[in-house]
C-alpha cells in the first residue's frame, strides 16, 4: 500500500486506518486566547478526532490502546453507543459527543475531559451558540478544578491550569473568578507572566470576546 507508514490499526477492532491526525503537519496563521490554533490550511477541530468506520471507535491517537480494552469493546459494540450515529459520516459535533462517552468509559484523565469539553466550546462558538458554548466552559472549568485537587502539578502546568479556568470564566462574564484563578498563576516564569498581564488586562477591561493570543507569547507549544 502507498503511505503505509501513515497506517494505523483501531485499538479495539484491529482494522488498519489512515491518516492519524497527529501526524499532521500545518502552519499556524494564530492562536486564540484559550489556545485554539487556527492555520493557514484547515480548521484543526474538524480533524483533531479519528473514527475507525468498521466499530466506530473515535480517538485522537490511536496508538495508545485502553487499558481496560475490554470494558470499552464491549461498550462501541452496543446499541447505547451505535445507535448515536445515524451514518458511517458522523459531524465534527456528533464525533466529540461520542468521543466523551468512550472517555467516560476509559475512565479518562480529567485533563482529557477538561480538553474535550473545550474543543466542544468552540464548535457551538463557530455556530454562535453561546449559551450552549458556556455551558461547556463551565464543564470544563470543573474538569480544570479537579486536575488542582487531585494531583500535584509543577508549577507551570498548575499556572496553566489556572490560566485556562481564568480564561473560561472570562470569556462566561465572570470576572471575578477569572481574577481570582489568575491570582493563582506563578509569575515568576517569563512566559506565565506574558500570559498573566495579557490576561489581567482583559479582565480589567470586563472584556468577554475571544482574543487572540499575543505574538509576545512565542513558546505556546510549551505552554499549552
Amino acid at each position: 500500500m502507498e503511505n503505509e507508514e501513515n497506517i494505523v490499526l483501531c485499538p479495539v477492532c484491529g482494522k488498519k486506518i489512515a491518516n492519524n491526525p497527529k501526524e499532521n503537519i500545518f502552519q499556524i496563521d494564530s492562536i486564540d486566547s484559550d489556545f485554539r490554533i487556527h492555520t493557514t490550511q484547515d480548521d484543526l477541530l474538524d480533524d483533531w478526532l479519528l473514527i475507525c468506520h468498521n466499530c466506530y471507535y473515535i480517538d485522537h491517537d490511536f496508538s495508545i490502546v485502553p487499558e481496560n480494552l475490554n470494558e470499552v469493546r464491549y461498550f462501541v459494540e452496543s446499541d447505547e453507543y451505535l445507535n448515536n450515529f445515524l451514518d458511517n459520516n458522523p459531524t465534527t459535533h456528533e464525533l466529540f459527543e461520542n468521543y466523551l462517552r468512550i472517555l467516560k468509559i476509559k475512565k479518562s484523565s480529567e485533563y482529557l475531559f477538561a480538553d474535550c469539553y473545550l474543543r466542544i466550546t468552540w464548535l457551538y462558538d463557530d455556530n454562535d451558540m453561546l449559551e450552549k458554548a458556556n455551558e461547556y466552559r463551565e464543564k470544563a472549568i470543573q474538569h480544570y478544578g479537579r486536575i488542582l485537587l487531585e494531583r500535584k502539578n509543577d508549577e507551570k502546568n498548575e499556572s496553566m491550569i489556572y490560566y485556562y479556568i481564568a480564561e473560561l470564566s472570562r470569556r462566561k462574564g465572570e470576572f471575578d473568578r477569572a481574577e481570582r484563578a489568575l491570582g493563582n498563576m506563578n509569575t515568576s516564569l517569563k512566559e506565565i507572566e506574558k500570559l498573566y498581564k495579557f490576561q489581567k488586562k482583559l479582565i480589567q477591561d470586563k472584556n468577554s470576546n475571544m482574543m487572540k493570543l499575543p505574538k509576545e507569547v512565542k513558546n505556546y507549544e510549551i505552554l499549552s
